[in-house]
């Protein structure tokens, strides 16, 4: 049985992407994402090789394997058997906690004043990890649990064409917010909601990142 409409209706729930915003990535409607997930339709072939694409999942698990959250946001391949995981290199992140929240002034957008989480993510790329609570400005789409801790890559020129409708954060000195990706021509926006954006400048990318995955606890 074809596992393709349950996983992306679990692809999309761990991305933070709502069926609007899912859809337009693929130039899809919001009813056609409505019927793969209540399995009603199935997408046409080149849609799904475009999804299995686009969140590096292999094809054939993308129709024919249930997907864990584990394997979406990439962890499974980095743990290996207990007894070697001391011989493991997991990277060092810098972590925002719900404490940090009440004192952002204090870092001053230094991400080198910040303590430190070990996760098993093995990417050259710089991230940042935040523990979310809904005292953070953040989009209305942009749905989380309390206490989940949400990852951020940092944004380069060479993602710029690929983030628009994706879920971001800016961050500098006091500032720190989670919107949404708007690409417009060649305007670039961060939005958290109709009056408050700001504008992404190439030239300052340092403050702008891109929504990379969530952990959280799966509860019964």
């Amino acid at each position: 049985m074809s596992q393709i409409g349950p996983n992306i209706k679990k692809l999309r729930k761990v991305k933070g992407l709502s069926q609007q915003a899912f859809a337009e990535l693929f130039n899809l409607s919001r009813g056609n994402i409505s019927s793969y997930e209540e399995q009603r339709a199935e997408p046409k072939i080149d849609v799904t090789t475009q999804i299995a694409q686009y969140f590096s999942i292999p094809l054939q698990d993308l129709l024919h394997k249930s997907l864990s959250v584990n394997e979406i946001l990439k962890f499974d391949d980095y743990f290996e058997p207990k007894s070697s995981l001391k011989n493991s290199s997991f990277k060092n992140i810098p972590f925002l906690s719900k404490d940090h929240f009440q004192e952002l002034e204090k870092y001053s957008g230094n991400l080198e004043l910040l303590p430190q989480i070990t996760f098993p993510i093995f990417s050259p790329k710089q991230f940042l990890a935040i523990e979310l609570q809904h005292l953070v400005d953040h989009h209305i789409d942009f749905s989380f649990q309390e206490g989940a801790i949400a990852f951020f890559k940092k944004l380069h020129v060479g993602s710029l064409h690929l983030i628009h409708n994706q879920f971001g954060m800016y961050y500098q000195e006091d500032t720190l917010f989670i919107g949404k990706y708007f690409v417009e021509d060649k305007k670039i926006t961060l939005a958290l909601n109709d009056w408050q954006q700001v504008i992404v400048n190439p030239e300052q990318l340092e403050h702008f990142w891109r929504y990379d995955g969530i952990f959280q606890q799966v509860l019964d």
